[in-house]
């Protein structure tokens, strides 16, 4: 079937509205703190069953498209990531908002949103078996070293390089609870059962990230807004903005493409990557972390550029990136489709209408973003304390409830608000700890793996050339961060 003909078939049919509520569905999600695109994902599949396969496969990725960006808004907004992959866009976005300058940077996140989407997705359409193979040339010893780096590159974003190697440490040793991933021996140092299968990464990122800064604003004024009123409404960036942002845009999205074609690595490490690589090639590095909206462009571009690289070992391997493409594939099967080589050959039609798809959802998300959502957001997020922190806590219960449908998550997340509200208290950034929760297991699981296959050598872990590579990376990263600084020049992301 000829392109135009699959084009008129999704505008003239019902794909198209399912498009647009997947997309919209999954920005109110990401937007909300507590809730995922992998829960707004998990809501739809079901109904989806009945679709013909490309309306059903477009309205989930429509969905992980909303969802990943509509993080951007509670980030900027109250400084509450909405999704785990926006938890560096708070950096410089909350600040930034609290200067008046909400609606601005909403709108630039909105851009980079879009611009991260479309380097993806030039990608998964024209390089997705070629890119593919390179994923899999990855053993676990490489994995072990892009994950040391991530560790270490996290712990130097932050103020105090040897605190943070602290909670990296303690971080590691939260994620070591629960089965063990060689052997399934459990592994539970408190003896208490909500324990046994480890500590949940994602509501205990609820309570560090947003039931901490609940605390915090409960010990200010109740009758004012967490940030104040825009000083402008506009929210489509201008030419100047476009114009600076340019060379971020592109090293971003590349970063997050790149990143999201390694299976299991996932947006949150892209995020960190982009951030780190924008900051090193700032001109003012000093202002990252306070309100530079370079910050912003840099997490937002990369965090949705993960979304095309995710789809790539997907579609052409039939391995999933992330958690979501795990509920892709899910859905790709229940329709009846196997991903994999023989997909490009024997289902043309139905590649190049996902890829219309990718494009229709990201182009709607973009224009509700600034749209609709531009005004609507910062409307019910900018209303009174006393208002807006009772429905934040009850939006964070319920988020981290239906992780798992288990009350335990939810004391997870209180005890995690608590240790985040002490942790800011005393100077001690989350971010490290954020990271190992997320990455901690993994880590292990191919370390181990990698000791297991080289009978307990640790050579391969430093000739391999792609885990040399990754080593020479995190030497220079521990040298770059204990070099001396000038006074002065150092920020701290919040």
């Amino acid at each position: 079937m000829e392109f135009s003909n699959i084009l008129q078939e999704i505008f003239f049919s019902p794909t198209l509205v399912y498009i647009i509520i997947g997309t919209v569905l999954g920005v109110i999600f990401g937007a909300i703190p507590g809730l995922t695109a992998t829960l707004a994902v998990v809501i739809l599949l079901p109904l989806t069953y009945g679709m013909d396969p490309l309306a059903g496969i477009a309205t989930l990725l429509a969905a992980y498209i909303g969802g990943i960006s509509g993080g951007v808004v509670a980030a900027v907004l109250i400084g509450m990531p909405g999704t785990p992959s926006s938890v560096t866009t708070a950096f410089d976005g909350y600040p930034l908002a609290k200067k008046g300058l909400g609606a601005r940077t909403l709108g630039m996140g909105a851009m980079s949103n879009l611009v991260g989407s479309l380097i993806s997705l030039a990608f998964l359409i024209m390089l997705a078996p070629q890119l593919a193979k390179l994923a899999l040339s990855f053993t676990p010893f490489e994995y072990t070293m892009v994950m040391l780096f991530a560790f270490v590159m996290v712990a130097g974003l932050t103020g105090d390089f040897f605190k943070s190697l602290i909670v990296t440490v303690f971080g590691l040793v939260l994620a070591s609870w629960g089965y063990d991933p060689i052997n399934a021996a459990t592994r539970n140092p408190l003896g208490l059962e909500f324990l046994s299968n480890g500590v949940p990464a994602v509501p205990a990122m609820i309570g560090l990230f947003v039931i901490s800064r609940v605390f915090v604003e409960l010990e200010t004024d109740q009758g004012s807004p967490i940030i104040p009123k825009s000083k402008s409404t506009r929210t489509f960036p201008t030419a100047k903005d476009m114009k600076d942002s340019t060379p971020n845009f592109l090293r971003s999205g590349l970063i997050g493409t790149a990143i999201g074609i390694l299976p299991g690595i996932g947006a949150s490490l892209a995020t960190f990557v982009a951030y780190d690589r924008a900051k090193k090639a700032s001109k003012e590095p000093e202002t990252f972390g306070k309100g530079n909206l370079q910050g912003v462009v840099a997490s937002e571009t990369s965090n949705n550029a993960v979304i095309g690289g995710a789809m790539i070992p997907l579609l052409a391997l039939g391995i999933p990136g992330d958690g979501v493409t795990a509920l892709l594939l899910g859905g790709l099967q229940m329709h009846g489709l196997q991903p994999g080589p023989l997909l490009f050959t024997s289902q043309p039609d139905f590649l190049t209408g996902l890829f219309i798809a990718f494009f229709l959802s990201v182009v709607i998300m973009y224009l509700f973003m600034t749209t609709i959502g531009a005004k609507i957001f910062p409307f019910l997020l900018s209303a009174k304390k006393s208002y807006l922190l009772p429905i934040v806590l009850v939006m964070s219960i319920a988020g981290s409830y239906n992780i798992g449908f288990r009350i335990t998550d939810v004391w997870i997340m209180v005890i995690f608000g608590v240790i985040g509200y002490f942790m800011d208290k005393w100077n001690f950034s989350t971010l490290p700890l954020v990271i190992t929760l997320l990455l901690g297991a993994s880590f292990e699981k191919y370390l181990r793996n990698g000791l297991i296959q080289s009978g307990g050598d640790l050579t391969p872990f430093f000739t391999r050339s792609l885990a040399l590579l990754f080593f020479v990376f995190t030497v220079l990263t521990i040298v770059f961060v204990l070099k001396p600084k000038k006074k002065g020049t150092h920020a701290k992301p919040s």
